[in-house]
């Protein structure tokens, strides 16, 4: 991994890097959006994941950079208020991922003459955050994208934007959301809106890039577009759908595609995710927007496998732009108890693959292989299975029975 974010200084004032502890860094750009000297660039490491590099020619150790990084910075704020519901356009529901609530914020501010702020993939799929002024680019940045988007940009844009008095909404992860707020430098002006969402973590863009060279492989012709959640299977059922330049298309589940089920494994999530703080009541944004899973219980009359959204509303912003939304059909939800069985990504970080370690050892051997998820993520084998309950068993009992730890 990159050492680009240890706090170390050479000489009287060139900086290194940002943070003593890589771990630490979200890869949000934030650092890199206020740097007053561009000294500081996003750079690749081993694992694929973006982290900040400094050039110590350009360097003046103004220490701004460490001082704006919103890692491991929280406020904790009242508890939510909670609703569901979808957007009335049917059409749009069934693009989205969930219940199309972005989609309708997005309009609103469009309308208002705002900019809007959504994560897209480029023509090499490759996931960034844009700024659209348009009805008609909002399709590029609707649903979700299982991938770390790069943000540095969007950042400085969006705080540029709002600086000058344009009406901006923000989405993107949570750590995203707080990286604009640190380039603000905690100044929360009234023509902002943030939109963040239930994050489950962010996967490796370097293993995204090398899944999709497989499937070029594979296929012999280009990839031009992937969808991380059709609904062609419904909404709880959601496929992955690869588009080529030949016109074949290739799709999975979140039980046969190799990314996704890599991805809900947690096999190659950052590893600021598996410690992120910002979960239900300290997540930064005005608006949170999940899906609603658990929908047949807690509202069966209205679950028709389209697509529902849970939404929690953080601030008075967030409640009065969700209120001059028309165009939904939302609902209160009274208690988050039933979430903490069905998302559990709402209350706490994802916990690492036991198997993450030898996942990118595997992976800087040779990139993405089909082979190397099946064999990875498959169920324990009997030799597995005793070595785990050798394990767990105390050591008076493994002497006495003659065993040996694994």
């Amino acid at each position: 991994m990159l050492t680009g974010c240890s706090a170390s200084l050479t000489g009287d004032s060139m900086r290194e890097t940002v943070l003593s502890d890589p771990a630490r860094c979200t890869g949000c750009g934030a650092c890199q959006s206020v740097c007053p000297r561009q000294a500081i660039s996003m750079k690749s490491d081993e694992e694929g994941f973006l982290y900040p590099q400094v050039n110590g020619e350009l360097c003046v150790g103004c220490d701004l950079c460490e001082k704006r990084c919103p890692s491991g910075k929280m406020e904790r704020r009242e508890v939510p208020q909670m609703r569901g519901g979808c957007i009335k356009d049917t059409e749009i529901r069934l693009k989205s991922s969930s219940g199309g609530i972005f989609t309708a914020l997005a309009v609103h501010m469009l309308r208002q003459g705002g900019v809007v702020f959504g994560t897209v993939m480029s023509e090499s799929l490759t996931a960034e955050i844009v700024g659209i002024f348009s009805e008609e680019a909002l399709s590029g940045i609707r649903g979700s994208k299982y991938v770390q988007s790069q943000s540095a940009d969007a950042i400085r844009n969006a705080a540029d934007l709002v600086k000058r008095g344009i009406p901006v909404l923000f989405s993107g992860t949570p750590c995203q959301v707080a990286g604009l707020y640190a380039a603000l430098n905690g100044n929360v002006p009234g023509n902002l809106l943030t939109v963040d969402f239930v994050c489950h973590g962010t996967p490796s863009p370097g293993v995204f890039e090398s899944y999709i060279r497989e499937l070029e492989r594979r296929h012999s012709s280009r990839a031009v577009s992937f969808a991380f959640r059709d609904k062609h299977l419904g909404w709880k059922n959601f496929s992955t759908m690869a588009v080529f330049e030949d016109g074949s298309t290739e799709t999975g589940t979140q039980t046969t595609d190799p990314f996704l089920r890599g991805f809900l494994q947690n096999l190659y999530l950052r590893p600021s995710c598996y410690e992120c703080n910002l979960r239900y009541d300290t997540l930064p944004a005005d608006l949170t927007i999940a899906d609603l899973w658990g929908a047949e219980q807690i509202c069966p009359e209205r679950d028709d496998d389209s697509g529902l959204s849970l939404m929690l509303i953080h601030t008075p912003a967030g409640r009065a732009w969700l209120e001059a939304c028309t165009d939904l059909d939302t609902f209160p939800i009274e208690s988050a108890e039933p979430f903490k069985r069905v998302n559990p990504s709402l209350f706490g970080p994802s916990t690492p693959h036991k198997k993450r370690a030898k996942f990118f050892k595997l992976y800087r051997k040779h990139g993405f292989s089909f082979d190397d998820i099946d064999h990875l993520l498959a169920p324990p084998g009997r030799l597995e299975r005793t070595g785990e309950w050798i394990v767990h068993v105390p050591s008076a009992v493994v002497r006495r029975l003659g065993l040996k730890r694994a």
